[in-house]
């Protein structure tokens, strides 16, 4: 299932019944830390996939089919993780 974790229904149960409050141990983060924050757990974050046509270079795509299947979100995985480090140098 592509790496991906459900949460079952009595997981979110208990999730929604817990009850702490103290939260004395917490920092405080500021708003520039707060804007910052980014999905750092892709087993819990599902983006929408949209089909697209896209012309590589052969010896790109061959470099990421050397590795089997998957060789797409592979792909997928490195434009991510290119776009993330992006957006960091941008904030």
């Amino acid at each position: 299932m592509n790496g991906v974790k459900t949460l079952t229904p009595e997981r979110i149960a208990e999730i929604k019944a817990f009850k702490n409050t103290d939260f004395s141990d917490c920092p405080v983060l500021t708003e520039e830390e707060l804007k910052k924050m980014r999905p750092k757990h892709p087993e819990y974050f599902k983006p929408v996939k949209k089909a697209v046509q896209i012309r590589l270079d052969a010896d790109v795509l061959a470099w990421f089919k050397a590795y089997g299947k998957g060789y797409q979100s592979r792909i997928n995985a490195a434009l991510r993780e290119l776009m993330l480090q992006t957006i960091e140098r941008h904030e």
